[in-house]
Formats: structure tokens, sequence, C-alpha cells
């Protein structure tokens, strides 16, 4: 086990945590990427302790509920040699996120006992495999995977110019009484969440049923093209392939659920606010996502026109139209600083045996299949393994085509249903 630590001092004495970093609690985010050569590790950790120049608090301690201190005391890099394995085995794992990476025990972390990161290379026969573990609390998605991009580049370019994070940035949201807030929470109908809530939320996570999931749909990057041109041409507006995909899914999801044309449903987009909430930097560093809710999604309406209502709704939130944006994101973090219970979607209609709300994650903009540490680009990159229930995936064939994989109920029911494949290819016309 190696511990790397930085080739400079920080100017940065303690890296500050957020609202929305603190948000995230316990959460790690593991991530899985496997290679068809092996990696130079002596190479990865000489570059590693250059990067941590510019993330100085990736080697530091937590010191306090505010942050993390950037004592430069490093962190794990854990090398294992596994001649006797070939990369095809890898994936045959039940326990892939954790038997290729170093386990990051979060209860440490808090504790001040260790870095809030973990990197392991298993290099094989034939290959290697890349495991890494990040508490949430100090990166969302778009952080991690820009800091592990960046690192290859390093590993690949002899010249790469890197600056030291200033943390001169964080978002600032006005602020109110707590009477104030949860008055306003009260009238935009946030929900509350009663103890009663908190307790079906509580077992729902115990519970097996929270952890299912099933096999994932790809979906050709020519077809998502196709439909977004009917969508377009039916509805008048320009629809984005997240906004067509959570459709067809969310119609899946009311023909699992017993379709019956008199519910209504609602879709939780989750969305980078860099470069649009009060002008956040596009490169800040840290938590910087919001959940984007669509309400009164009907049964009756086909997939393009809820991809309409989807599409039209983000739309006015990340153009921030009113300053709709910055109002929701500042309620949001009063929610969090005065601990007010209350969230801005239906946590009870995502935790259903029928669920009614759907929550979406789209990771395609990520650079995923771009960490090339030297000796080439991984063949698979492994989505990381938070409780996402509906995650969209890149997939690399220079199509624009998409993975989509489901946990929970959604999961379930899938499962149960014997697959949901016809039923989707059946809504986007395969």
């Amino acid at each position: 086990m190696k511990n790397i630590v930085s080739n400079k001092e920080s100017v940065i004495k303690t890296w500050k945590f957020s609202l929305l970093d603190m948000a995230c609690g316990d959460m790690i985010i593991k991530a899985v990427w496997i290679y068809n050569k092996k990696l130079d590790a002596e190479l990865m950790a000489e570059k590693l302790s250059v990067l941590l120049g510019k993330y100085p608090f990736l080697a530091g301690r937590l010191s306090s509920a505010e942050g993390i201190s950037c004592s430069n005391e490093g962190l794990p890099f854990e090398v294992v040699e596994r001649n006797n394995m070939i990369v095809k085995m890898v994936l045959k794992s039940e326990r892939i996120y954790d038997d290729f990476s170093n386990e990051l025990k979060i209860k440490d972390f808090k504790a001040g006992k260790c870095a809030p990161i973990t990197v392991c290379v298993t290099n094989m026969r034939d290959g290697a495999v890349l495991g890494v573990q990040m508490a949430h609390m100090c990166m969302d998605g778009r952080s991690l995977y820009n800091f592990l991009y960046e690192w290859s580049l390093l590993c690949r370019v002899k010249h790469v110019e890197i600056q030291q994070e200033t943390q001169l940035e964080l978002p600032k949201p006005d602020f109110m009484s707590k009477s104030q807030a949860a008055a306003i929470l009260e009238k935009r109908k946030w929900t509350k969440l009663g103890l009663g809530s908190l307790l079906k939320m509580a077992f729902y996570g115990m519970s097996p049923n929270s952890k299912a999931s099933c096999t994932p749909l790809l979906i050709n990057g020519d077809k998502i093209g196709q439909l977004k041109a009917i969508a377009c041409r039916e509805t008048g507006v320009k629809i984005g392939t997240n906004a067509i995909l959570s459709a067809a899914v969310l119609k899946t999801n009311m023909i699992l659920n017993g379709f019956n044309g008199r519910k209504e449903y609602s879709v939780v987009t989750v969305a980078d606010i860099r470069g649009r909430y009060k002008n956040l930097c596009a490169g800040f560093v840290g938590n910087a996502v919001y959940n984007i809710v669509t309400d009164s999604l009907k049964e009756c309406y086909d997939i393009f026109e809820l991809a309409k209502l989807i599409q039209m709704n983000v739309t006015e939130y990340l153009e921030n139209h009113d300053g709709k944006l910055d109002e929701s994101v500042d309620l949001n973090m009063n929610a969090i600083k005065w601990r007010l219970p209350y969230v801005g979607f239906d946590l009870s209609g995502m935790n259903s045996k029928t669920p009614t709300t759907l929550y979406v994650n789209d990771l395609r903009e990520m650079p995923v299949y771009d960490l090339d540490f030297g000796s080439g680009r991984p063949v698979i990159a492994i989505p990381n393994d938070l409780p996402d229930m509906v995650k969209m995936w890149p997939v690399n064939d220079g199509k624009g085509s998409v993975m989509l994989f489901f946990r929970g109920y959604l999961a379930k029911n899938i499962v149960e249903s014997g697959g949901v494949e016809e039923i989707f290819q059946q809504l986007i016309g395969a």
C-alpha cells in the first residue's frame, strides 16, 4: 500500500464544505474501470502526487464539520498483482465495487482517521482494473470524473499546467429565517417528512427491494435520434435525449404499475447547476446538483407529450427563467441549513411498490471512457453504485447510444414482469 502525498504545499489550510456537500451524508461513490492492458502504477502514483497540488483536500483529514484540513497526510494507493486472473473474470464478481477497490470506511473518514478517497490498481495477466471510492460529501460525479480525467491526462501528456484550487467560489445562497423558510416550503407544497415517512424510508433502505437491480437496457443512438426527431415534429419543441428516454421509461413504469389512466406521475431530473446557479463557475469542485421536478404527468399522455413536458420544465430551470433556478436552490439550501423536514419531490412515490416518482440521473456527459493513463482507454466503465432509480450511462460506440440501469421497486417490477424489453421496444417503435 502506497501513501500518496502532494508534491507541493497547499495555499488552502481548510477545504470548506458547502450545504450541498453536507446534504450528501454518509454516501460513497464507488466506480470501476476495466482495461485490456496493464496499468503503470508507478507512473500513476507519481502523477497523482502532482495532481494533489490542485486537490489538496484529497490528501487531508476531516478536521471539523466545516471541512477538511489540507494536512497532506496522504491518500491510500493500493497496487495488487493477480497474474493468475484474466479480466473476463472481473465481470463475474457479484461484489465488483468492493472486490477491486480499497474500502473507504466513512466512519473513519468522519473521525479524521483517513483520506476521503481510496484508489486501487489491480494488474492481471491480460489487463487491469481501476477501483475508486470517494466520500460523496467531497465531490459529486462531475467533480470526481473530471479529477480522474485530469489524472489520466497528466500520465500521457508531458506538459500540463496544474493550478491549485483556491476555493474562492462556493454556492452563495440568500438565507432567510427558519420560520420564513418553513412558511415558503409549506406554501410551495414541498413534501414534508413526518415520522411515518421517515420510518417508511428507513424500512425501505434496509429492505433488499431498495437494492434490487435488473439487466440494463441498451438503446441504440440511431433510434434515440429518430425518436427525438419525431418528438420535435409532434410537439414543436426540441427534445433532448434525457427527456425522450425519461418519458419512455416513465411510460413503461406506468404500464408495469397496472396502467389505469387515472394516476399522475412526476420525474426528478438530477441537474448540474455549474455555470447556471448564480454564475457558479463551470469548473467548481464539490457538489453542484439540484433535483428538478416535473409534476402532473398524466397516464393518458403518450411518450412525446411526456417528453415535451419534461423538456420544457428542465429547460425553464436550467435557463433560470425569472431566477427560478436560483430561487429553488436557495430554498433547498435554507431547508438544509435549518434542518427543515422538507424535500422537493414525493419520496413516498419513489419508494412505493408501484412508483409514481421517477428519479433519473443522466451521466452521459461524464468523461468515463477517457481515462487513458498511458496504456489505452478502458474497455468497460462500470457505472457508480449510487442508488439512482434510473441511471443513464454512455456507451462507447460513437453513436450516442445509452445504457439504462434500473434500481429499487422499478427494477423489481421489471424482473417480475419477465423483462421490460418487449414493452419498451414497442413504445419506442423498435
